[in-house]
C-alpha cells in the first residue's frame, strides 16, 4: 500500500536518488531539466509516494512562465523506483498533484512528455496554441493543460523559467 506526502526536507537526498535512477542523464541534460536550473519547486507540489515508510516515486512542479508573464507550473519530473513500476503509481501522483494544483489556485500546467501518455489527463499540445520553448528541442513534447476554465484562451509566447524570487508577505518597506 502507497501513501502520498508532502516532500519533506528529509526526503531530499532519496527524491534526487530516486529521480536520477529513474530517469537518467534526462534529470539533468533535457530542456525540462534547463527550465527546472535554479529555480525552487512550487510550494506544496512536491510529493512522495511511500511504501513501507521508504520513498518509491516522486513528482514536482516548478514555476515558470509563458509569454508575456502569465505564471504556469512545469510538472516533471515524475520518477518511480524501477522495481514499482506498472502498479498505477504514476498515474495516482500526477492525479493527485494535479487536483493540489487546482485547489492551490494554479491555472496553466506545461510539461514535455510524451503526448501519448498525458493526453488521459488532458494535456493537449502546445505547438498549435503557439506555446513554444525557447531552444527547437522537444517542441512536438510541449503540452499544456488549463486547471481553470479559460485559462488557455488566448494565451501563447515563449515558456521560460520563473527564476525571480517571489516578495514575501511580511516584506518591509522603505
Amino acid at each position: 500500500m502507497f501513501s502520498i506526502v508532502e516532500e519533506r526536507r528529509g526526503d531530499r537526498i532519496a527524491v534526487g536518488t530516486l529521480a536520477r535512477l529513474s530517469l537518467g542523464n534526462r534529470l539533468t541534460d533535457s530542456p525540462a531539466a534547463r527550465m527546472r536550473a535554479g529555480a525552487d519547486p512550487a510550494p506544496g507540489l512536491s510529493l512522495v509516494a511511500l511504501e513501507n515508510g521508504e520513498p518509491v516515486g516522486t513528482i514536482r512542479y516548478w514555476p515558470v512562465t509563458v509569454g508575456a508573464g502569465v505564471k504556469a507550473i512545469q510538472l516533471g519530473p515524475v520518477a518511480i523506483h524501477p522495481d514499482r513500476r506498472g502498479r498505477g503509481l504514476s498515474r495516482i501522483l500526477i492525479r493527485d498533484s494535479l487536483a493540489r494544483a487546482r485547489s492551490l489556485g494554479h491555472r496553466v500546467v506545461v510539461l514535455i512528455g510524451d503526448p501519448s501518455i498525458y493526453g488521459r489527463y488532458g494535456f493537449e499540445p502546445a505547438r498549435p496554441r503557439g506555446i513554444v520553448l525557447p531552444e527547437s528541442e522537444d517542441l512536438d513534447r510541449l503540452q499544456v493543460l488549463a486547471l481553470a476554465p479559460g485559462a488557455l484562451d488566448g494565451l501563447s509566447g515563449t515558456v521560460r523559467p520563473d527564476t525571480i524570487p517571489r516578495l514575501r508577505a511580511a516584506r518591509t518597506t522603505a
